[in-house]
């Protein structure tokens, strides 16, 4: 019996999530003379998920589809590689949308990536769920640096969908 409670004790202090690794690709162009003239390659390759599940699928909880992302972003002629880090958050049932949001830091100067994929709807998903129109801006100052579209690609379908980890995580119990 005691076994079996310290089992049980064992199961619940554990909490399951996920991470899954997804890239975005497009273009970019500087704003306002910020940087080269035309379009410009960017891309992120990010994992995200939630720690977790129960809680992100709680529709009363701050987490409820928003969990913390990590990664690299590529801006040509801004980084190349360089670390990020933020939230994704599903907002499908309140605004019909996906928001990204991560900063990454260029030398001095630290930058905010806010971008989304708009107008979900069942009927458009392959086309909602590909493309999020993006902003760079320089922080603390707000001063919009690029805007951007990039797009889930297809043939990063099978990576993407082969990237999928449960993970099960100890709680500290206190």
């Amino acid at each position: 019996m005691k076994t079996q409670d310290a089992l049980m004790k064992k199961i619940l202090n554990r909490s399951i999530g996920f991470t899954i690794d997804e890239v975005m690709s497009g273009e970019h162009e500087f704003v306002d003379q910020v940087g080269k003239k035309g379009k410009l390659p960017m891309e992120f390759r990010v994992t995200w998920g939630p720690e977790q599940l129960l809680q992100w699928l709680n529709p009363v909880k701050k987490t409820f589809l928003s969990q913390p992302l990590k990664g690299v972003v590529t801006i040509d002629g801004l980084c190349r590689d360089t670390p990020c880090q933020g939230v994704l958050e599903l907002r499908y049932f309140q605004e019909a949308k996906i928001r990204y949001r991560f900063n990454f830091q260029v030398q001095d100067k630290v930058y905010e990536y806010q971008g989304e994929k708009v107008n979900i709807r069942p009927w458009n998903l392959h086309r909602t769920h590909t493309t999020c129109y993006g902003t760079v801006r320089e922080l603390p100052s707000g001063k919009e640096v690029s805007k951007s579209v990039v797009y889930f690609r297809f043939s990063t379908m099978m990576s993407f969908l082969g990237s999928f980890r449960i993970k099960i995580n100890q709680d500290s119990v206190g």
